[in-house]
């Protein structure tokens, strides 16, 4: 007798074709026997699933996550497991926990850790800082204990702990530019220190990396050249490794630069790296190559078009490129809960929210503040950001009654102020004025309907794994996206039930096969005779998740995960079973 039998839904296998009512037979950790319904008479199993009248697809995968960075302070993998994710590519934008050295590189989930060590008002004198000072209060603060060195290690001490889901690792460029580097990084590397991270790498992915990844809006990474990321490169390809790329598109995200990059070069810079390394080419969270200005629905489909064009007549001169996008116009990663986290630098020197409106009320200190942005000190009230910022930032609650259900546009006009005096008003009133961002500016609806519906879009959340209880306990006291909690669910929601733009079957493809397929893996992406019996079923009519509000919560519709043969989700709650398993190349993957 098998041990699992789904049967009674509508299987979409992830290859892209239509549903069919059927079965899947599940035995240890593979699926047996997959059939349709006249084939599945006589069937049974230790344990029988129940599917009528529910979708039974792959379970989903993250092409683009940070789960490898917090998965061992949460290994139960809550925030994906519940939204149906049963595998992660992690690794990506340049930053990944190993290999370690000397060094340690600050990567945005330790913020606490880091202000504890090293305050800074605006932005760290360095992103780079001795492992030594923070291995002890890596354990102190969130109870992680930092036992690796090696990527191999690194590896190891994921199993020893015990995943939730399945989890393959690339390695980060900037983890390697800071290993040979050190604090020296703001410069081009020197053949000798190009030739370390070379032999870095291919130590790394010896120990199991499946490729690696670069993070070029991003220390230390950003100041790398090309020559230096296709010797790279050129190793990974010797692997048959994947090379995914967060392309330089807004420069160094500190201060404001008087003349961004121009964000088509960038792109064009991954793509030329993919051809003289003959590498697998990923090109993580595609946006518009072309900045839009004022909002036009049909300039911004242009500009998504003629971005798509550069991709697809790289494909066709020999170029093995793929991309990835993120389903919401707000991106991913964190979201700004409060008004005053725009105003991280005097939130981190004052330490409250309470403070920081009290010293609102003092001229000189206003003043300084507004002098500040208006120098361009602060990158999210930059002269180049500000403007977008305000008009896509809705004030959702706040004792100053007259703004809220206002954009900061709106406030600014309402109250007869410029935005910078308004925002500085509205926090000197009331410190606790909570906003919702609805728009990044380099994004808008109709644009990324084009990336979403174009054939060679993967979809992804651009996360890290969390519990439901985290937030940032350090200004700017950021909560977790809600892409971490649902983006899977409302991808689905969004682009085939409301929109229309999808069928249910090619919605699954980029969050299963597709995904499968760019990374390399064997035997995961599809509902097969053989694979891995990786399986979320999902009533469609309830699937979501919402945007708006407290985003720590599960989404609906996700009635049941399985992860190697073993169910982790049973009508929407974790079984506390750890299923998964560290993804290796070579073992797991193509190469």
């Amino acid at each position: 007798m098998a041990s699992l039998l789904v049967k009674g839904g509508l299987v979409v296998d992830g290859s892209g074709n239509p549903p069919f009512g059927g079965c899947v037979l599940v035995e240890s950790d593979r699926i047996a026997f997959v059939g349709r319904e006249e084939e599945c008479k006589g069937l049974d199993a230790g344990r029988v699933i129940d599917a009528e009248g529910l979708y039974v697809a792959p379970g989903f995968i993250d092409l683009h996550s940070h789960f490898d960075e917090t998965a061992l302070l949460y290994p139960d993998a809550e925030s994906a497991l519940l939204q149906g994710i049963t595998t992660a590519i992690g690794g990506n934008c340049g930053f990944s926990p190993a290999p370690l050295r000397e060094w340690w590189l600050w990567s945005f989930w330790e913020e606490e850790v880091f202000l504890s060590l090293y305050p800074y008002k605006y932005y760290p004198d360095s992103v780079v800082v001795p492992l030594s000072e923070v291995k002890p209060k890596l354990k102190e603060v969130l109870g992680l204990e930092v036992t690796w060195g090696t990527f191999r290690e690194f590896l190891d001490a994921l199993r020893s702990r015990g995943l939730g889901i399945n989890l393959a690792v690339q390695v980060g460029h900037n983890i390697l530019r800071t290993q040979v580097m050190g604090r020296d990084y703001r410069r081009k590397a020197t053949r000798d220190e190009v030739e370390e991270m070379k032999s870095l790498l291919e130590e790394s992915l010896e120990g199991g990396a499946i490729g690696m990844s670069t993070g070029l809006d991003y220390e230390p990474g950003a100041y790398a050249d090309t020559e230096e990321i296709a010797e790279l490169a050129k190793v990974v390809a010797r692997y048959g490794g994947l090379y995914s790329t967060h392309w330089r598109r807004t420069g160094i995200r500190r201060a404001a630069q008087v003349t961004p990059p121009r964000k088509v070069d960038g792109l064009l810079e991954a793509i030329e790296v993919g051809r003289r390394a003959g590498v697998r080419v990923e090109v993580s969270h595609l946006l518009p190559a072309y900045s839009i200005y004022p909002d036009n629905d049909e300039l911004w489909r242009v500009a998504v078009r003629e971005t798509l064009r550069i991709v697809e007549e790289a494909l066709k001169s020999g170029v093995a490129v793929g991309f990835d996008v993120i389903p919401t116009e707000t991106g991913g990663v964190f979201k700004i809960r409060y008004l005053a986290s725009l105003l991280a630098p005097w939130l981190r020197e004052l330490g409250s929210l309470e403070k920081l409106g009290y010293f609102l009320g003092a001229k000189d200190f206003r003043e300084e503040v507004k002098r500040s942005i208006t120098e361009g000190k602060v990158y999210m009230l930059s002269p180049t950001l500000i403007a977008e910022l305000a008009r896509y930032t809705l004030i959702t609650r706040s004792r100053v009654s007259e703004v809220v259900g206002l954009s900061l546009y709106e406030a600014s006009t309402k109250l007869g102020l410029d935005v910078v005096d308004a925002v500085l008003e509205i926090m000197r009133r009331d410190p606790y004025t909570e906003v919702e961002i609805t728009r990044v500016p380099e994004m808008s609806e109709s644009g990324l309907e084009e990336l979403v519906r174009h054939k060679l879009s993967a979809v992804v959340t651009d996360t890290f794994l969390l519990d439901r209880r985290w937030e940032m306990r350090a200004p700017p006291y950021y909560l977790p996206h809600p892409n971490t909690y649902g983006c899977f669910p409302r991808f689905i929601r969004r682009y085939v039930v409301t929109k229309g733009l999808l069928t249910v079957e090619e919605a699954v493809m980029k969050i299963t096969s597709i995904p499968a397929e760019r990374a390399g893996l064997r035997g995961r992406g599809l509902i097969k005779r053989g694979y891995y019996a990786d399986i979320v079923v999902f009533d469609l009519k309830e699937l979501d998740h919402p945007m708006e509000g407290d985003p720590r919560q599960p989404p609906r519709g996700i009635r049941y995960v399985i992860v190697n043969g073993v169910v982790a989700v049973e009508n929407g709650r974790l079984t506390g079973a750890r299923a998964g398993r560290v993804l290796v190349r070579g073992v797991d993957t193509v190469a």
